[in-house]
């Protein structure tokens, strides 16, 4: 195809939406091409004969452009979906629906059992849970010293208490296997 002699504004191509409903199913679609397709071919068969050039080619474009409509249809249509597989996935998901149904069921009979052979343990459990018990604050026994000279005397005692232990002899104790 030739080059389009003017460049299309971008703005008109960025606001044009596609279609006026994005969810369509590839059915419709499919559907809706064909009558596309359809009006094309109703609208050119009423048209008079090309008498020039330039017209005859136009002609021969827009029929290609009708043909691939319709072949495009047609392939979709021939590669489309298997209607046994799709029955066959139906009867699928509606079985595995089902067993989870009756899994949930169970398992809701089941916690219903469970509950009522715990009976007033388990109430008292839920009461318990939702309604904490408070923590008793206690007291700190050594509470950081707030100024530098209790800072000061705190190390001096400490450090008193480890020479103190150093200067004490510390008894060795010796394992049964080496001689005195």
């Amino acid at each position: 195809y030739p080059r389009p002699q003017f460049r299309a504004h971008p703005m008109a191509m960025s606001s044009d939406a596609r279609t006026d409903s994005p969810n369509l199913t590839p059915e419709q679609r499919r559907e809706m091409l064909r009558a596309f397709a359809d009006r094309m071919l109703l609208k050119i068969t009423q048209m008079d004969d090309p008498e020039d050039l330039p017209g005859v080619e136009r002609a021969v474009r827009t029929a290609a452009v009708i043909e691939r409509l319709y072949s495009r249809c047609d392939r979709q249509e021939r590669y489309g979906p298997d209607p046994r597989k799709v029955r066959a996935e139906r009867a699928q998901n509606e079985s595995e629906a089902l067993k989870a149904q009756v899994s949930l069921a169970g398992t809701l009979k089941w916690s219903e059992d469970r509950r009522r052979d715990l009976g007033p343990w388990w109430d008292e459990a839920g009461r318990a849970v939702e309604t904490p018990t408070p923590v008793e604050r206690r007291p700190n026994p050594n509470p950081l010293p707030s100024t530098r000279a209790e800072v000061g005397r705190q190390a001096e005692g400490q450090a008193t208490d480890a020479a103190h232990m150093l200067k004490d002899r510390l008894p060795i104790r010796r394992s049964p296997q080496t001689p005195p």
